[in-house]
């Protein structure tokens, strides 16, 4: 049955799917965090970083990570980024999944929303829909060198919650790649509570303390 909400699904392409599989018959399963290549495919990490699976971005190697990923181009390491998220909250709690948007001047410049491929991942692990229904309205500064007032005042406003998406009565998850003051999701959770989102959760790869990096 159509749901009003189908034109805003997610999804991996079927390209993206077989370029995945091409990497994975070339390249050896590596660490995700330290980059040693391990015997047994169905682990992201070696023994010595499984600890880094809290998602401390404090620790220099979950900040590398996040870097390669997000400024670098290492679209790939959403799939194993998504599966160190569900490996701690196995239990994702919620109607659909939403990943926090970028301005589209943003997804121009760095090629792709690493929170929306985080969430297609996200959205095959734990079978919740991904929907792309929020909308940046306005091209924000950087927030990595804000204080927190400056942060939430950067994004104040910011967001909308797309016409046509209906959020009423449902349990909304947010993802995106690194939480540090919130100023960020909590301007989404604001606009999705106003358009009648029963609850909304944030899910991260990482947790930051302020100066330490930018939740998008």
């Amino acid at each position: 049955m159509m749901s009003a909400n189908d034109g805003f699904l997610i999804k991996k392409s079927f390209g993206w799917t077989v370029l995945e599989a091409v990497y994975d018959s070339i390249y050896p399963n590596k660490c995700l965090f330290c980059g040693r290549v391990m015997d047994d495919l169905k682990v992201i990490s070696c023994a010595d970083c499984a600890e880094l699976h809290d998602g401390n971005y404090d620790e220099q190697l979950v900040a590398n990570v996040v870097f390669r990923f997000k400024y670098n181009g290492k679209r790939m390491l959403a799939r194993r980024m998504a599966q160190a998220i569900f490996g701690r909250d196995d239990e994702i709690n919620g109607d659909c999944l939403i990943p926090v948007p970028l301005h589209a001047n943003r997804v121009k410049e760095r090629g792709y929303n690493q929170a929306e491929l985080l969430a297609i991942e996200l959205s095959l692990l734990c079978g919740l829909p991904a929907y792309d229904g929020i909308l940046r309205t306005r091209y924000t500064a950087k927030q990595f060198d804000l204080n927190p007032e400056e942060r939430a005042a950067n994004v104040a406003g910011a967001f909308v919650v797309k016409d046509g998406f209906c959020v009423v009565g449902r349990r909304v998850v947010l993802v995106d790649d690194v939480l540090t003051t919130g100023a960020t999701s909590g301007e989404c959770e604001r606009v999705l509570l106003e358009a009648g989102a029963k609850s909304v959760e944030l899910v991260v790869f990482a947790t930051a303390v302020l100066g330490e990096g930018s939740a998008g």
